[in-house]
């Protein structure tokens, strides 16, 4: 039984589409939790997607950084042309960055660096593409861009708001220590955002857990860390803070957040495919590869 499957037999009625989350950033040269490939490579790309497919995968969303980061904008490329190969969609999810960077480095014209990110005539290309969803969906993560103004400048599109348009797990507070109360909390609170009748695409994580700080602090690079002898601060997020963990519990996780996504929604997308940092849902790739018997290095 494909993930699809599952999610079918868990959902009665659903007979939407299911998208994963794809990090597009993985080959940027910073440092990431033991990538087992170059994910612009033609080979690895095509791997990917067939592990997508056999797990019944009909659409991929790229979290994107816009064109000025050039390794994840080379892979959203990559990935929307293999969409339209592999006769699956493709849509963009807009990552904070997008917000920030532009030609001439960062700018805190949120607004205006996500238009002209869209107006770059690669980015055009794609959203132009065969592959792209056919409901012009961009989804937007937190950029701080005005998304009204966005919707008047790009009237072909529907930009769609993270808990409003669609969802996403949220980590509770730092006062909830206790693993069943963490899941509970965000179980509840994605149940409060799957009821909103806006909502296009709802979303499953079954797990997520981004301890691990590259040591030292700050080090920015794969090589300097890698030079540094490969340490990680297993009580620090990736990210910086105090680590965040949510427990599967056995896949029990999951089957809960499924129970708060009504039938009718039109797209159900898993967070995510190859998280590796955060460790979302396994990441699910990795999961795949081991079920499949895959070798990266083949």
């Amino acid at each position: 039984m494909s993930l699809k499957e599952t999610i079918q037999q868990a959902i009665p009625g659903w007979t939407g589409r299911l998208a994963c989350h794809h990090m597009t950033y993985l080959g940027d040269g910073h440092v990431h939790r033991a990538v087992p490939y170059n994910p612009t490579d033609s080979k690895v790309i095509a791997k990917k997607f067939s592990l997508m497919q056999a797990a019944g995968i009909d659409m991929v969303i790229a979290t994107w950084q816009g064109p000025f980061a050039l390794s994840a904008h080379l892979d959203a490329t990559l990935t929307a042309m293999m969409c339209a190969e592999m006769g699956m969609q493709f849509a963009l999810l807009l990552d904070p960055w997008c917000a920030k960077l532009n030609s001439k480095g960062e700018s805190q014209d949120f607004t205006g660096n996500v238009t002209a990110a869209l107006q770059y005539p690669s980015s055009v290309a794609m959203l132009n593409g065969s592959s792209y969803v056919p409901e012009k969906y961009i989804l937007d993560f937190g950029t701080g861009a005005n998304l009204t103004t966005l919707g008047k400048t790009f009237p072909n599109y529907k930009f769609l708001g993270r808990g409003t348009g669609f969802s996403w797990i949220n980590i509770p507070p730092a006062t909830i220590t206790d693993s069943p109360a963490k899941n509970a909390w965000a179980v509840a609170d994605l149940k409060t955002q799957h009821a909103n009748p806006a909502m296009k695409v709802a979303s499953v994580c079954y797990s997520f857990d981004d301890s691990g700080q590259p040591l030292p602090v700050g080090v920015a690079t794969q090589a300097a860390f890698d030079a540094a002898g490969g340490k990680r601060d297993p009580l620090s997020s990736v990210w910086g803070g105090p680590a965040r963990i949510l427990e599967s519990f056995a896949g029990q996780f999951g089957e809960q957040q499924l129970a708060t996504i009504p039938a009718t929604v039109p797209i159900i997308a898993v967070i995510s495919i190859d998280d590796y940092d955060e460790q979302s849902s396994g990441p699910l790739e990795k999961v795949l590869a081991e079920e499949a018997g895959e070798n990266w290095a083949d």
